[in-house]
């Protein structure tokens, strides 16, 4: 079992008990993802982007095939063990940030870190993301691209294995979109970590090393990208 790769192999998600109302959101889903890649889950409304992201972070199991974190049958996991495998491997970053108001930035960032057993130093996190002077602000005080950079330290202070980023720039403007999706890439390039970005903006996935593109819960290309694009040499429409 190689355990310097993510692999979903032949992974079906239905949803609904009788026949006549299932719905396949995935279907004989395979790929490969290497540690320490930059990779970009694209496709339309509905093509079963989400459904991807919920079984990699262990919120939702699939209904037939195996999916292998590292090494680990996450798979066979229990509900149990799929909250241990949340908390202490995975990092989320979601578009609307999802951080509680009455905290401060520091305090977000603090309670994530108090979850997972390889946290690290919440301050030193922020200030990674360039927020070592906004400690004290509550969300309300911050701006968008503020609030998404606390999302991100969120996710990094529990040191997890594999970040995964649900249309992170969609709730932005342009300019700070590119200065989150440059965080995000060295993020990948520099600190060495597994980034997948889930979006249905085809701009932003010509910087990564993996483009795996949906339609109708079905792989309709997955691309190994030799020379990808530098973040700068990207312009971000997010209408």
């Amino acid at each position: 079992m190689d355990n310097n790769k993510i692999i979903f192999q032949n992974i079906f998600k239905v949803y609904g008990q009788k026949k006549e109302n299932t719905i396949t959101a995935l279907n004989d889903v395979s790929f490969e993802i290497d540690e320490g890649e930059l990779v970009f889950i694209i496709g339309a409304s509905g093509a079963g982007k989400s459904t991807i992201l919920n079984i990699l972070g262990g919120m939702d199991s699939s209904s037939k095939g195996e999916y292998i974190f590292f090494g680990d049958n996450v798979s066979k996991k229990n509900e149990k063990e799929l909250a241990e495998f949340r908390r202490n491997k995975i990092g989320f970053i979601f578009q609307f940030y999802n951080l509680m108001p009455s905290l401060t930035a520091y305090e977000n960032v603090l309670l994530a870190a108090t979850l997972s057993k390889d946290s690290v130093d919440p301050k030193e996190i922020l200030s990674k993301v360039g927020l070592s002077e906004r400690l004290s602000n509550f969300p309300s005080e911050l701006s968008g691209g503020e609030q998404q950079r606390v999302s991100i330290a969120r996710a990094l202070v529990k040191n997890p294995s594999l970040l995964l980023c649900d249309e992170p720039t969609g709730a932005l403007d342009s300019k700070t979109g590119i200065q989150i999706l440059q965080l995000l890439y060295d993020l990948a390039k520099k600190d060495k970590k597994t980034v997948i970005i889930v979006t249905h903006n085809k701009d932003l996935s010509v910087v990564g090393d993996r483009i795996i593109t949906l339609s109708d819960g079905k792989i309709i290309s997955n691309e190994k990208i030799d020379n990808p694009k530098k973040v700068e040499d990207i312009r971000i429409n997010n209408d």
